[in-house]
């Protein structure tokens, strides 16, 4: 990245080349990428359109940094737009989710070149409430999310429908690929998974990998396996709120005894 920047700055690469750029997930954007994707947008258009979630940023990019739309040579002030309203999740799951990581998501007003943090607004689409467990082990917790997730194929759901998003490959991502490979639930880790219509299995992601998506029924285990310092638990709130919101109707959640007792 550092040497295609160098080379548009050395004219190596030419700018102007798109008459239109759209920039999703622009929160996770480097003020140093904008600053290059800018440069290759037609002046006689400035037709840049960017997508901006600061509730979702989890790389450590932008939203630890200070930042302005002006800094990085967008043109944002009498053009900018806020998109309150979520689609995406019922309002029993967005409600849950918010409560949840109400500390990180507290909205703050901006002006139009600076990032405001908006509170999603629900589309008023309802559904089951979230279900959270405590279950005496991780093995336990897989075993039961396994289970849960054939009675749901049996009762419709595909299982290209199904998630099953963790932090810890080490043991929780294990455990429930170990689970789904006795249970035998077709399963795709997130580095294989191609998402084709013909890939009908249930992903098995990891809270990064799963910006973007969305499941009918998503199940997170191993939540007593998250343990942070003080700096890091905005962060883990941040990665929860984004997998929590992947469910688009169930969202079931796993905490080990085992796992509480050991953080704590």
């Amino acid at each position: 990245m550092e040497r295609v920047i160098a080379a548009a700055q050395r004219k190596l690469i030419p700018a102007a080349q798109y008459d239109a750029v759209l920039i999703d997930e622009g929160h996770d954007f480097r003020p140093e990428w904008f600053k290059l994707v800018v440069q290759m947008v037609d002046p006689r258009t400035s037709s840049l359109l960017v997508l901006y979630d600061d509730a979702q940023a989890i790389y450590g990019g932008v939203h630890q940094q200070k930042f302005s739309f002006r800094s990085v040579g967008i043109q944002a002030q009498g053009r900018t737009t806020i998109l309150r309203v979520n689609y995406r999740n019922t309002k029993e799951i967005l409600d849950f989710a918010a409560g949840f990581a109400q500390d990180v998501l507290k909205p703050h007003e901006a002006d139009e070149d600076n990032v405001p943090l908006v509170a999603p607004v629900s589309a008023g689409r309802h559904g089951p409430k979230p279900v959270v467990i405590r279950l005496p082990s991780l093995k336990i917790e897989a075993e039961y999310i396994v289970q849960r997730i054939k009675e749901a194929h049996q009762q419709g759901t595909p299982w290209r429908d199904m998630a099953v998003i963790y932090h810890h490959y080490e043991p929780v991502g294990k455990e429930i690929l170990a689970a789904m490979s006795v249970g035998k639930v077709p399963a795709t880790f997130h580095k294989r998974a191609t998402f084709a219509e013909d890939e009908d299995t249930v992903k098995v992601l990891t809270m990064h990998s799963c910006k973007g998506l969305e499941f009918l029924l998503v199940a997170i285990p191993g939540i007593g396996v998250m343990t942070a310092d003080d700096a890091g638990q905005r962060e883990m709130m941040r990665l929860l709120y984004v997998a929590m919101t992947r469910a688009t109707k169930e969202l079931l959640i796993t905490v080990g005894e085992e796992a509480v007792e050991t953080a704590a």
